[in-house]
């Protein structure tokens, strides 16, 4: 029986391709866009955005708007709605209010089943890997849902079956060597450094070349020098693959330092979306997060 990592994802039961089919169909849950507004569309935009759990307000009529290639950083406080917003962009929280619209597309509720199929990819702040398998299976692991064949034709060796599975392995390892992961790429992921950890998950993400990469405190818990290369692993991944990438981060200086422009929440509401320069000097986003103007801060991305 085939068990690389490639081809491990089975067809999906006829009930559930049923009502996977019917979610993405719906139309109240995706609206196209007229033609003549298609090419002027920005990657991700989000329109009135409102979230509540039970009488709290996490997030409260946010809009928001990426441009393609373009590296776009949330900020703000704990508590400020940062990973909510994410949650909603993955489909993983359906918001009381407003629309996410995916290039021409918008959703009340984007299909988390159908992420990748829309060009978005995402990494977790909390490690998202497997830590038993190897880096090479792990990046694999992100293009599982490439794999239509069907697990019997998989295992018979189709020729369809066989091609998907030499593109996918083609694509692992390009992003492998990408990402300076080729002298750890058979180990297993859950004995590595915690930073090439952090890199291994971005890997993953990376290798089907989405249109839309998020991002979740990517930088948290690495050493200084890690941070200073995963910048630049992330500032090459929007150069060299062409991902248009929203990052919530915590460190202003990596922020500050890899972003085009900074959107700012406090408490669920958008206070300032504008350049690093701009905001660093913005009051309100001074008052409610940074505390002092940051004018000296060190720019990690290279």
């Amino acid at each position: 029986m085939a068990t690389n990592a490639g081809v491990l994802a089975l067809e999906a039961a006829p009930a559930q391709r049923q009502a996977r089919a019917t979610a993405i169909a719906d139309a109240d849950d995706r609206v196209l866009a007229p033609a003549a507004d298609r090419a002027a569309r920005p990657v991700l935009a989000l329109t009135d955005i409102a979230l509540k759990f039970g009488g709290v307000a996490a997030l409260r009529d946010v809009d928001l708007e990426v441009a393609p290639g373009e590296i776009r950083a949330v900020i703000g406080p704990n508590g400020a709605g940062k990973s909510s917003l994410l949650n909603v962009i993955s489909g993983l929280y359906r918001p009381d209010r407003g629309r996410v619209w995916l290039g021409e597309r918008a959703f009340t509720q984007v299909p988390t089943v159908h992420l990748a199929a829309h060009g978005v990819a995402r990494t977790f702040q909390n490690l998202a890997i497997f830590k038993g398998l190897s880096v090479f299976d792990n990046v694999l692991m992100g293009l599982a849902h490439r794999v239509r064949a069907g697990f019997l034709r998989q295992i018979i060796g189709s020729p369809l079956a066989r091609r998907i599975e030499a593109e996918n392995r083609a694509a692992a390892e390009d992003v492998i060597g990408f990402l300076h992961l080729r002298d750890v790429r058979e180990r297993a992921a859950g004995t590595l450094p915690y930073g090439l950890q952090k890199r291994v998950e971005l890997a993953r993400a990376l290798v089907s070349r989405p249109m839309l990469l998020l991002l979740d405190e990517p930088f948290a818990g690495v050493t200084l020098s890690e941070k200073r290369e995963l910048s630049e692993h992330v500032r090459n991944a929007r150069d060299s693959y062409g991902a248009t990438i929203v990052l919530i981060e915590h460190d202003i200086a990596v922020v500050l330092g890899l972003s085009d422009r900074v959107a700012v929440l406090d408490n669920g509401r958008k206070i300032a979306d504008a350049t690093p320069d701009e905001v660093r000097s913005d009051q309100a986003v001074i008052d409610a997060y940074l505390g002092v103007a940051h004018q000296d801060v060190m720019e990690l991305a290279v």
